[in-house]
């Protein structure tokens, strides 16, 4: 880029929440850059696979004939390993409906034609060093020689917050308060994933996974499913790596060589290995205020991201934190301003949108889910209700009795269960 530019909106980071404001911003007529480190659009993004929809169907017209989807979500699936067979359930829906899977890499890329078509600039191998801040305001950015000038900055650089942190936007979060997700990619071809998991060419399955490969770390695993590929990982805080000592790539290789998945991948042929960090604190790890003088902040950096305890939703919360960036922007454009107060919009945007309130409605859920018990204790007392309900041995067993022995087995007490159910109740 040029020594010297000027932009009404430079944008920091191109994944899903820095292109969606790009394209909206640039949507509105203001000039913008989208600003992003690495050597192309997505080369620096990573997730499981899977994307919720209804933010594109509400936002984005045509996008179902354009965006690069490899399947929609057909069957949700989730399943409890055991030592000695699994337990599992499976939802299955309409067709198309939903959510579906994609890889980001071709995924952004979409996203950031659309910003180019508008007039927008992305911008690639572009590392921002600071914002630049004069008489306390945002008014753009240092990268390397490059001084990028603004009216608005928006920080969408992800869950690594090394700039927010470096300007006291946001502090440092703690172990225990980010995960890091772990993904192999195994390529097993169309023809394979149709006939081993009953699919047709354009539908998919999303499974949750706990249990005995995890080795009782708090966490989860998943499994998607793309057109030619699946994708398989697992999601588990820092903290736990640090506590048990244990290596984060065999937990992901003990995963997919566990008897479960082993028929699932039986011929295929591993592709990819990749890893990122991943905001895990919830409604108490989301900016206060998103918000100042001259910037915002969005996506993962803001916060924004939801474990429901089933699902990881982030792409979704991502985009529409984007297009609501690019509103309050926009709105402050407009009345010939970048002050604070002119931009707290985004913040009553935000407070009105889905990200807030489901965020809201699940601000128990990461202190439920840091409980071990769950992951362990919890995962082997359903595979012995399960197993003690349907052994064939001389006696049958009534499902309570059959419950009562594997608390006794786990060392759990009736009271404990109660107590917990309620609140798995409260919080997910």
């Amino acid at each position: 880029m040029a020594e010297q530019e000027r932009f009404d909106a430079i944008i920091v980071g191109a994944g899903p929440s820095g292109l969606s404001a790009g394209y909206f911003l640039a949507k509105k007529g203001l000039t913008v850059a989208v600003l992003e480190r690495g050597t192309e659009v997505g080369s620096k993004n990573v997730f499981g696979g899977r994307i919720y929809a209804h933010v594109f169907d509400k936002n984005f017209q045509g996008w179902r004939n354009e965006a690069p989807v490899e399947r929609w979500v057909k069957k949700e699936k989730m399943a409890l390993l055991c030592k000695s067979g699994s337990v599992n359930f499976e939802f299955e829906r309409e067709k198309g409906q939903g959510s579906f899977t994609a890889f980001l890499n071709p995924f952004l890329n979409w996203l950031s034609s659309l910003v180019e078509s508008e007039g927008g600039t992305v911008a690639t191998g572009v590392k921002v060093d600071s914002i630049n801040f004069e008489n306390g305001y945002a008014r753009g950015v240092t990268a390397g020689p490059d001084k990028l000038e603004a009216d608005y900055v928006v920080i969408a650089e992800g869950a690594n917050t090394l700039l927010s942190e470096k300007h006291g936007i946001k502090r440092a979060p703690g172990l225990d308060e980010t995960s890091l997700g772990i993904k192999e990619v195994i390529k097993l071809g169309k023809d394979t994933i149709n006939k081993r998991l009953s699919l047709e060419d354009d539908e998919g399955v999303a499974q949750f996974i706990l249990g005995e490969p995890l080795q009782g770390l708090s966490g989860g695993g998943f499994f998607y499913t793309m057109k030619e590929y699946v994708t398989v990982g697992a999601v588990v805080r820092l903290s736990e790596f640090a506590r048990k000592r244990y290596n984060a790539k065999d937990l992901v290789e003990d995963l997919r060589l566990s008897p479960y998945l082993t028929k699932v991948l039986e011929g295929g042929t591993l592709v990819e290995y990749s890893a990122h960090l991943v905001p895990e604190s919830g409604f108490k790890g989301v900016l206060k205020k998103p918000y100042g003088n001259g910037f915002l902040v969005a996506g993962d950096a803001a916060g924004f991201l939801l474990n429901t305890g089933f699902t990881i939703r982030g792409v979704d919360m991502a985009v529409e934190s984007g297009r609501l960036a690019a509103e309050a922007i926009a709105k402050a454009h407009s009345e010939g301003g970048n002050s604070e107060e002119l931009l707290s919009s985004y913040g009553k945007l935000l407070d009105e949108s889905f990200i807030m309130k489901n965020l809201r409605k699940f601000s128990r859920t990461a202190d439920f889910l840091s409980d071990n018990k769950i992951y362990k204790n919890y995962v082997n007392l359903a595979c012995l209700t399960v197993k003690g309900v349907f052994d064939e041995d001389e006696e049958a067993k009534r499902a309570f009795e059959s419950f009562r022995k594997a608390l006794n087995i786990q060392g759990i007490s009736f009271l404990t269960v109660l107590k917990d159910a309620w609140e798995a109740y409260r919080s997910i």
